[in-house]
């Protein structure tokens, strides 16, 4: 499976590139913590320093592998700092959870195109909702407002955007590697 290599022009492609992989982050940290609160914790961490150092990623390298290199070394220092009062995995453990990191990170490179393309097959309208959403951010009640919506109207709205790109994705996937536009 060839890996993806990114551009990070700017902010607004450095925002895609975390939202897409926060799923595949989470439960990569999660396996190694085994806490949801803690785990939540070492991602907002990861993503603050993938965000500081964004200006050192390599343009054209594997943005996915950078992201879960930074997640790896935060959980490590979590350990170290957190962890030393609570019951805590030997490093052979934690070497075979970290074998699977690899693999972690193809899966997601290779969805990233294929999520990239469903998104461009969205409404204009859908695709503004999930961009204001998750690429920018914004909180659903501003959305609602402005909208003239009401919150519970714009959450359905959005996760039913959400189960059709799941499910675009996933068919781009069953299809293999011709992936049509």
């Amino acid at each position: 499976m060839a890996a993806h290599r990114y551009q990070l022009s700017g902010p607004e492609n450095l925002a895609v590139e975390i939202a897409a992989i926060q799923p595949r982050l989470y439960g990569f940290i999660l396996k190694r913590l085994a806490d949801r609160e803690q785990t939540s914790e070492v991602l907002q961490r990861t993503n603050l320093v993938i965000c500081e150092k964004a200006k050192e990623f390599q343009s054209g390298s594997n943005f996915v592998a950078w992201a879960f290199t930074i997640a790896k070394f935060q959980v490590m220092a979590w350990r170290k700092s957190e962890g030393a009062s609570r019951l805590i995995f030997t490093d052979k453990v934690y070497d075979l959870l970290d074998r699977t990191a690899d693999e972690e990170a193809a899966a997601v490179d290779s969805r990233i195109p294929l999520l990239r393309s469903c998104l461009e097959r969205l409404r204009d309208s859908d695709r503004g909702l999930i961009q204001r959403r998750y690429r920018d951010g914004e909180q659903i009640e501003p959305i609602a407002r402005s909208l003239a919506k009401s919150i519970d109207a714009i959450g359905m709205r959005l996760a039913r955007i959400r189960k059709k790109l799941a499910e675009c994705v996933q068919a781009k996937l069953n299809q293999g590697p011709r992936h049509e536009h």
